[in-house]
């Protein structure tokens, strides 16, 4: 029995409730049922790999892994002599050969590995990885060692997961190697136990005398393996039979399944190692995306045992990752379709084949527990901020703090200019945009509003018992002077006119709206590590005088800013003592008001 120390990854289990939702979301978009086809099938099965009602496939990158075979060496057996492989190799890394134009094309990254050409490789963007100078002739024994094997194997599994860790979600595959599909042919005749005329094709376009030899020596080989004790040993085989870049693209396969990443294949090369890994893990299957079916016979049979569908029938033999590459903008096309396209209920078109569910087949509940998404995974889209931008959002709304302390160091103005912005792009009813933003520096406006402030400040706290309101009047409530900079923001409730979409039953709308670009500026401002205070406790006459704002206009907020000393850890009011916050289960109601809603567990 062959031995292998490598610990192959293991396919990450799809989500079946995420597949049946994507499916019937399909049924329910304005189109006939099931009209695209094969293209639906795909989408579901996207979305049951990445846990998503609504995938997405927005950084691909091509791998093309490149190795010659030492059957090349002694045997005729391609139109192209040996030295080709090195040569098209740098033509790939050049970035002039069909592959690479279309990768450019379509703007998909493109890295050449070289996991065991024979010749040094002229091109310095080539990744150098050689197991070795080549395979050994497998007309004479195995191809490589275990521990080329092994090397092989754990290439394809590094190159793959360096470009996902650098944001890769797909991978596209394509090979170059001289001699290759005689490798192919004898391992798709061992592992389907077919006879080796069915396999054999002309690869690149061999003549009949070159093609009856290549026949002759595939089932010779093909024939010396299955007289092993070990015949059916699949690491084993593929080490007598393969190729470097053959086994590197498997590894990679396993290593991108692991981390929920599909693999578009090419050809028959990229195929039979898809074949391989299938029999090793069929778990792998789902992350398999057939992208095209080539003249060559043996390739319509890897399909057919891998049952996947060619997304492409164009009588392609290039190699190299043509097909797959000529697939993908089909396949970024199906997922904006799914994504873009109403439902029948969105567009309030009648639906002509309404199911009794909602939203169309009924999806059979899941029995299996590592089926479902973990917390991380339960969104219905795909998340476009990573963990750590997501724990930095949230980090800025439990961190904001209504300052009043202030130092007096003058803000950077592009600072200033993105808290701006960030205010600007608030969300607003009707899209209305009610909103001003009066900068002001001038120290003799900020002393008038301070004074204007203060008048207000005695006056509010005059309701409150003796002891309360000292203790009120003893309270900061602002910093206009010893903050470098207040932000006036104003509300105009006519901008749009007199008809706003939105606002026709709640006119208020325009106040709310300008509340969300405040605390759009409140949480800009604690990401840049200034301090924002909301000055609230004046009368809109006295500001309007001194600020000049026309009467329709109303100033909602005195926004005080700059560098503060510390950011306290709970609220000023909840620190004092003024009061604290109510628990959050007791505020939220289930479907009516006053029905408690039941926490979750």
């Amino acid at each position: 029995m062959f031995g292998y120390s490598i610990r192959m990854p293991k396919p990450a289990t799809p989500f079946k409730d995420s597949l049946n939702s994507a499916q019937n979301r399909l049924d329910n978009l304005t189109k006939p049922l099931g009209s695209l086809g094969h293209l639906e099938d795909l989408v579901a099965q996207i979305a049951g790999l990445q846990g998503k009602l609504i995938p997405e496939l927005d950084s691909p990158y091509f791998l093309v892994f490149a190795a010659d075979h030492g059957v090349a060496t002694n045997h005729t057996l391609s139109r192209y002599g040996q030295e080709v492989t090195e040569e098209m190799t740098v033509n790939i890394a050049m970035k002039t050969s069909v592959s690479a134009v279309l990768a450019r094309h379509y703007g998909v990254p493109l890295d050449v590995i070289d996991v065991g050409v024979i010749r040094q490789v002229r091109h310095p963007s080539v990744r150098v990885r050689k197991v070795a100078r080549g395979t050994a002739d497998f007309t004479a024994g195995p191809a490589m060692t275990l521990k080329q094997f092994e090397c092989a194997l754990r290439v394809g599994m590094e190159e793959a997961d360096r470009v996902i860790d650098g944001g890769a979600d797909c991978l596209i595959l394509g090979e170059m190697g001289i001699g290759n599909t005689s490798s192919a042919s004898a391992l798709v005749a061992w592992l389907l136990d077919v006879p080796v005329t069915d396999v054999i094709g002309r690869g690149t376009g061999i003549d009949d005398e070159t093609r009856a030899r290549k026949r002759d020596t595939v089932s010779g080989v093909v024939q010396s393996w299955r007289e092993r004790p070990d015949h059916d040993d699949l690491f084993a085989g593929f080490a007598y039979m393969g190729g470097f870049e053959l086994v590197a693209m498997a590894g990679a396969m396993f290593a991108a399944a692991a981390r929920r990443v599909p693999t578009v294949l090419d050809g028959l090369l990229t195929g039979v190692a898809a074949l391989w890994a299938d029999r090793v893990d069929p778990s792998i299957r789902p992350y398999l995306i057939a992208g095209h079916v080539s003249p060559e016979p043996a390739h319509r049979l890897v399909l057919d045992a891998l049952q996947k569908t060619p997304l492409l029938d164009l009588s392609l033999r290039v190699g190299e990752g043509v097909g797959a590459l000529y697939a993908w903008p089909i396949i970024q096309g199906a997922l904006r379709v799914m994504a873009e396209t109403a439902t029948f209920a969105d567009a309030r078109v009648s639906n002509p084949h309404a199911r009794s569910h909602e939203n169309g087949r009924e999806a059979p509940p899941s029995s299996e527990q590592d089926d479902r998404p973990t917390p991380e995974e339960i969104a219905p889209v795909p998340r476009d901020f990573t963990e750590e931008e997501t724990r930095a959002v949230y980090k800025a709304i439990l961190a904001r703090r209504d300052i009043r302390v202030f130092l007096p160091d003058k803000l950077p103005e592009e600072v200033v200019t993105r808290i701006l912005q960030a205010g600007h792009h608030g969300p607003s009813v009707g899209y209305m945009q009610p909103w001003n933003f009066i900068v002001i520096e001038d120290k003799q406006v900020l002393r008038r509003l301070q004074a204007a402030v203060e008048k207000e400040r005695v006056r509010a706290g005059e309701p409150y018992p003796d002891e309360k309101r000292d203790y009120y009047l003893r309270l900061k409530v602002e910093g206009l002077v010893e903050a470098p900079m207040t932000i006036c923001v104003t509300n105009d409730g006519t901008r749009g006119g007199p008809h706003v979409l939105g606002r026709n039953t709640i006119p208020e709308t325009d106040l709310m709206s300008t509340s969300c670009a405040i605390q759009n500026m409140w949480l800009a401002a604690r990401a840049e590590g200034i301090g924002m205070g909301w000055v609230s406790i004046y009368q809109k006459e006295d500001v309007r005088e001194i600020l000049q704002i026309p009467p329709h206009v109303d100033p909602v907020a005195l926004l005080t800013l700059g560098y503060t000393p510390h950011f306290p850890d709970i609220p000023l009011l909840e620190r004092v003592g003024w009061g604290a916050r109510l628990d959050l289960q007791k505020l939220i109601y289930q479907d009516l008001w006053g029905n408690q809603r039941e926490a979750s567990q």
